[in-house]
């Protein structure tokens, strides 16, 4: 996999502007958001320079992340939408695509170096979109995620995507806890034991359970 080249976001002037002022706004404050959480760090950075947090946060982010995928592959399997309401459907085609770009950057690099395509996907990310190489960029674009999964959110009877877009939100809320050292490995490893006592599982892979 090549290395690319760390280079800060920087606001630019959309030649067209959204017409609607609500989401003029939204997109103005995520760009606003995700440059600030860029701005200060390296200059030069590679596509192995990527900040991840306890395997098991990472762990969450990647089944979080996938689950959004898989719902917004479900709405996409409704044809009917497409013609009715196209612009949704774009939406959800938006969302499946931030989900997996997403679900690269928590993935361990050895396996995207191993699929070409992908690699070559997540190198052009780190170098367009550096943001994501930071655990408080992905915070907060998980939590941006979040907020597009709560505008279908209008019912109890939309009970998945509220669970989905709360997941994505605690998700964001810890990347940027563990970015600023907020959260101390050792609360992270103890919430780590408890689930796999619980789960029987060696979450974290260091060949114990409850260790």
């Amino acid at each position: 996999s090549s290395s690319a080249h760390f280079v800060p976001a920087r606001p630019s002037a959309a030649r067209h502007r959204p017409r609607h002022p609500l989401l003029a706004a939204m997109v103005g404050g995520v760009a606003a958001a995700l440059t600030g959480a860029t701005t200060g760090f390296k200059a030069g950075i590679t596509d192995h320079d990527i900040e991840q947090g306890p395997a098991f946060l990472r762990f969450l982010g990647f089944i979080t992340a996938f689950a959004s995928l898989v719902c917004s592959i479900f709405k996409l399997a409704g044809i009917r939408s497409a013609i009715g309401h196209p612009v949704m459907y774009l939406l959800y085609a938006y969302i499946a695509l931030f989900a997996a770009s997403t679900m690269l950057f928590e993935a361990k690099h050895e396996w995207i170096e191993k699929i070409s395509f992908l690699s070559k996907y997540q190198d052009m990310l780190i170098k367009h979109c550096s943001f994501l190489t930071l655990m408080a960029g992905r915070g907060v674009f998980y939590i941006f995620q979040a907020t597009l999964w709560l505008t279908f959110s209008d019912s109890l009877a939309e009970i998945l995507y509220m669970a989905c877009a709360s997941a994505m939100g605690f998700v964001g809320f810890l990347h940027l806890l563990a970015h600023f050292g907020i959260m101390p490995s050792h609360i992270v490893s103890k919430a780590v034991a408890s689930l796999e006592k619980i789960t029987n599982k060696d979450l974290d892979g260091d060949g114990k359970i409850g260790a």
